[in-house]
């Protein structure tokens, strides 16, 4: 059994670390960060379009190369902020229904399919079976999408599922540097939640122009009224369930973190969930939560509580504003009476609808099928294949591909059973996927940002066993004169 022993002695692991060219590193960061800056104080953010994807890919490149840990925390920014730039350039520089800056997470994440390339001794591994199982079906997928729909249609799917698998394996393969990954893992999303949790809140009370510019062209439903204390707060992101699944993923994170810092995030995040008033995240952070307080020794478990009688706390403090209690309480009711939700209706539905046409074509319609054939309009109130992971999976892989990534994610899960307990952030990351797993009918949640949250936890989880497993073994390597990783 791992022991807390065993994770303290991970900062100290004798592995191979990477040169680090810190002040190379930092101008690269800060360059990254004062274009954007600049441009919109400038007025000027429509270059972004071009610039933006362009940057990203270049210092992406740069950090791949230089300094790994650091490009792991770039593409969690990307993640994280680039939606909220691309309203922006649509706001100085005039709407555009497609943007090349929401390019920017998938070109800067897609570079880790260089290690996919370089480290092709691994793909015999068994533990790399999940994303060699991953990677097969989506290949499936995108020859028969092919086939059937134009190629831009069909590699703009195969970014959104690809991408999140390959930074997957990008981090198993160096997981010698999952104590610098962990680190700056948790640095990002104590951070990330604070910011963009308190833009949240600020959102769903003040409601900015350029918020409510995008929200008036897109014509979506799922936002709710386009008012201020009506909207469903989305924050930074492109839409209120993104937002809310994001929120709840950092919530769990935060947890098994320590510092005054992290109670005010943590404080942020969940007022922000709340005001998502996405019923899908609030299940899954009570399944993630649940499993936590499974897992959890008694000393965390009274933490636990504590945490508990906070978040009651800001609910009563929600409750005590009309607009939010109105909105709020009416979606928590809906609970208690399934039957009598349209939403609810509408997914068992579309989902009865979807299966009976799926089962016509078992090797399915391949990717890029679920925006060309099934996409839904913003304002309809169906439900479409990108409101549920299952109907996702069978429109583009059909029931052969599925049954290959299916394949993978139940080594996967059995392999993340296996990892120790000893590690607060390996289960915190375990946590995450559970949580994200228990909205899979709810949510699509292996594809874009949610996919990479899913694939990225769940490579930590793999990279933090075999860390702790190391320290176990570095005796017994050091007498044989052996390195505790391979260098990948």
């Amino acid at each position: 059994m791992t022991t807390i022993a065993q994770v303290n002695e991970l900062s100290s692991l004798p592995a191979i670390r990477p040169v680090i060219h810190r002040g190379q590193v930092f101008t690269a960061v800060l360059v990254m960060i004062a274009i954007p800056a600049l441009c919109i104080v400038g007025n000027q953010a429509g270059l972004l379009r071009m610039v933006f994807p362009l940057l990203s890919l270049v210092v992406g490149g740069f950090l791949y190369f230089r300094s790994k840990p650091m490009y792991v925390g770039l593409v969690c920014w990307l993640w994280f902020l680039t939606p909220f730039l691309r309203r922006m350039a649509d706001f100085q520089g005039g709407w555009s229904p497609s943007s090349g800056v929401l390019l920017a997470p998938y070109l800067a994440g897609g570079l880790s399919g260089i290690t996919l390339l370089t480290s092709v001794r691994h793909i015999g591994d068994r533990k790399a079976l999940p994303y060699v199982c991953a990677l097969v079906a989506i290949l499936y997928g995108f020859i028969i999408g092919l086939v059937h729909y134009p190629l831009f249609n069909v590699l703009q799917a195969l970014l959104n599922w690809v991408v999140p698998v390959v930074f997957g394996f990008f981090i198993y393969v160096h997981r010698e540097l999952y104590p610098e990954f962990r680190s700056v893992i948790s640095k990002s999303f104590l951070f990330g939640v604070l910011l963009t949790g308190a833009y949240g809140i600020y959102q769903f009370f003040e409601l900015p122009d350029w918020d409510r510019t995008w929200m008036l062209n897109v014509q979506m439903n799922s936002f709710g009224t386009i008012e201020a204390m009506k909207i469903r707060a989305f924050s930074t992101m492109n839409a209120p369930a993104i937002f809310a699944a994001v929120m709840a993923c950092g919530l769990l994170l935060l947890f098994n973190q320590n510092g005054i810092l992290r109670l005010l995030s943590a404080g942020c995040g969940f007022i922000a969930l709340m005001l998502t008033m996405s019923r899908a995240s609030w299940l899954s952070i009570v399944a993630g939560g649940i499993y936590l307080t499974t897992q959890m020794e008694m000393r965390q478990r009274a933490r636990m509580a504590m945490a508990l009688v906070a978040c009651g706390a800001f609910l009563f403090g929600l409750s005590r504003i009309p607009a939010v209690s109105d909105l709020m309480w009416q979606r928590i009711e809906s609970f208690s009476g399934p039957s009598e939700d349209v939403s609810y209706s509408a997914r068992i539905e579309g989902h009865q609808e979807a299966l009976r046409e799926i089962a016509q074509e078992p090797f399915g319609e391949g990717l890029g099928s679920t925006d060309t054939a099934h996409g839904t309009e913003g304002d309809d109130d169906i439900i479409g294949p990108h409101d549920s992971t299952i109907l996702e999976f069978l429109y583009s892989l059909g029931w052969i591909g599925t049954l290959i990534y299916a394949l993978g994610l139940g080594s996967l899960g059995v392999q993340m059973m296996r990892a120790g307990r000893g590690d607060p952030f390996v289960l915190s990351a375990k946590a995450i996927v559970i949580a994200f797993l228990a909205q899979c009918l709810l949510n699509s949640v292996m594809l874009g940002v949610l996919g990479f949250m899913v694939w990225t936890f769940a490579s930590m989880s793999l990279a933090g066993a075999d860390a702790i497993n190391a320290t176990t073994d570095a005796p017994v390597r050091a007498a044989h004169g052996k390195p505790d990783y391979a260098v990948a």
